[in-house]
């Protein structure tokens, strides 16, 4: 069982961690990427900021979203493991798919967060 929730500073090390190699392709230049990209959002957008835990409470998805005036960006959406996480995967899309059932701008996704919205669930 999946469970989504509103991410909180102290699971900024294990997102960071998870997406670093999102930002690039060196694991620690990435993960202080990712850290400090993490950690803006937390402080902009925090009720746009999600992590799902596994029936463990081990966090294995992340989701951040950053709805502006003229564009809604999908920051971060990342699944670990995902062919063992597919519930995550899907119970982090329905989420995502409630926000943009109301977005009337334009919609922004970095390609990693695309490839993974268009996995199978």
């Amino acid at each position: 069982m999946y469970v989504i929730r509103a991410m909180r500073m102290e699971d900024v090390e294990t997102v960071a961690r998870m997406v670093a190699l999102d930002y690039d392709r060196n694991l620690e230049k990435g993960y202080r990427t990712a850290k400090e990209h993490t950690l803006d959002h937390l402080k902009i957008v925090p009720q746009h900021c999600y992590v799902v835990e596994d029936d463990k409470g081990n966090i294995v998805g992340a989701m951040i979203l950053h709805p502006q005036e003229e564009i809604f960006e999908i920051e971060d959406f990342h699944i670990k493991d995902i062919q063992h996480n597919k519930g995550a995967l899907k119970i982090l899309k329905e989420k995502l798919m409630k926000y943009l059932e109301n977005v009337e701008t334009e919609v922004l996704c970095c390609p990693y967060a695309l490839k993974r919205l268009i996995q199978e669930t």
